[in-house]
């Protein structure tokens, strides 16, 4: 009997941008932000996507905001955690035709990296990623109207990630170090684990510990059902994940040969998964990796998608997916092959076109601004969406082809390392963005 293929293939989403988050009521209806600062909605399983809420650069500070990731606890209300301080959080009421921001407690987090809700009353949130902030959860219990916050510095450095199987049972990924003001170098990874709705928590991997070398933390978490459960570790020159398949009491560690940097992590079951990221120390290749033995072997799969940081699927056994990297892409039937796997279709899909601009030296940087605009700005971030520089902030801006360059220097005037960075332009609300490297 003919088998139906799964493949990897992009949608209509805008390439050559970074998309952070991707989430689908069902297969026709979901939502995606990304480095533009838009959160943008499709109704037709990705066809097209509409620009719903473009964030604005916030008066008195004259920052953009940056959009990481989100939840829905039903239709008509959704949550977008950001990685700008003065606005972690947005929330909609409606559907996503509007969106305001929430005013979170002092105590959580400086940027929200994770949200997770468990129904339409529990909502969870979790950062920041860099260890230098400091490391906290939110909870909500009425939908995202109000929160409170969790204090974990006594298990995490860093957090990114966050699931919960129930409104008292969950997961939260990151790092810790027990220096006084550590960086990424200094991490080790941590799985905490909660059973009464996080007053407290329990480091799965704390007897593990020593299997891992510092700069190397949990990215995104993964639970197929009660039992079966994933987590991608990121490190720069090397990529690992975890496994469990006894309910997280214990976690087998497996190396993915030919990838590094890791950040995405998507298993239709306990054998056939992938992983995307950054691919290498440079942040430049973009590289993805697949399984069909449960992390015991991998094999390039860069034709699925490049950049990737979030997988979601539908079905069991899965029948549909999406994921978030230099565009959103969709894993969905395609013609019948007589007696290939779906996923070894899907790791021959066609190879992508894409490419990373990069520079020795200065980057040149053009956009066009309408005669009449009122205002202009230029952005740098790093890939971590750590705000590097801005470079233009103009009121009245100069019309027509313009082009500016980076010097490769952040805001304090000091030079910047090599690797991945982003950039948006915004003029009177518009927004661009794109992705180079420095060599």
């Amino acid at each position: 009997m003919a088998a139906t293929a799964l493949k990897w293939t992009p949608t209509g989403a805008t390439p050559s941008q970074r998309y952070d988050d991707v989430w689908f009521f069902n297969p026709a209806v979901g939502w995606a932000v990304n480095s533009s600062g838009h959160v943008q909605k499709t109704t037709n399983g990705g066809q097209t996507w509409d620009t719903k809420f473009k964030t604005p650069i916030l008066p008195g500070t004259n920052r953009p905001v940056y959009l990481r990731c989100m939840a829905w606890p039903s239709e008509q209300v959704g949550c977008v955690g950001t990685l700008t301080t003065e606005l972690r959080l947005y929330r909609t009421t409606d559907g996503g035709e509007q969106w305001n921001p929430v005013t979170l407690p002092a105590a959580a987090p400086k940027k929200v990296c994770g949200l997770y809700a468990v129904d339409q009353s529990v909502i969870y949130g979790s950062g920041t990623n860099d260890p230098s902030d400091g490391a906290a959860i939110i909870k909500s219990s009425d939908g995202g109207n109000s929160w409170t916050a969790i204090d974990v510095s006594a298990h995490a450095s860093n957090l990114i990630d966050i699931f919960f199987q129930t409104r008292e049972r969950g997961w939260v990924v990151g790092g810790f170090s027990d220096k006084a003001h550590p960086t990424y170098d200094d991490v080790k990874p941590v799985i905490l684990f909660t059973e009464d709705g996080g007053t407290t928590w329990v480091d799965r991997l704390k007897d593990m510990r020593s299997q891992f070398v510092e700069g190397t933390w949990g990215w995104k978490i993964q639970f197929l059902n009660d039992q079966l459960g994933f987590v991608s570790l990121e490190n720069m020159t090397q990529a690992f994940i975890l496994k469990t398949e006894d309910g997280g009491k214990t976690w087998s560690k497996f190396s993915v040969p030919g990838n590094a940097n890791i950040e995405g992590i998507g298993f239709l079951d306990s054998s056939n998964g992938w992983v995307g990221g950054w691919g290498d120390e440079d942040f430049a290749s973009g590289k993805s990796s697949v399984t069909n033995d449960g992390g015991q072997s991998w094999q390039n799969a860069d034709s699925i998608g490049k950049f990737i940081n979030r997988f979601r699927f539908f079905g069991n056994p899965v029948n549909l997916g999406y994921a978030a990297g230099r565009t959103i892409y969709k894993y969905a039937p395609g013609v019948a092959i007589e007696g290939v796997a779906p996923v070894a279709v899907a790791a021959a899909a066609r190879a992508e076109t894409e490419s990373t601009p990069s520079y020795d030296e200065q980057v040149p940087i053009r956009f066009q601004v309408p005669a009449g605009s009122q205002r202009a700005t230029l952005h740098i971030w790093n890939r971590f969406g750590k705000e590097m520089r801005t470079l233009i902030d103009e009121k009245k801006p100069e019309a027509g082809s313009r082009e500016i360059v980076w010097d490769r220097k952040d805001d304090r005037g000091q030079a910047v390392r090599h690797g991945v960075y982003i950039y948006r332009v915004t003029v009177d609300g518009n927004a661009k963005s794109g992705v180079f490297a420095l060599r």
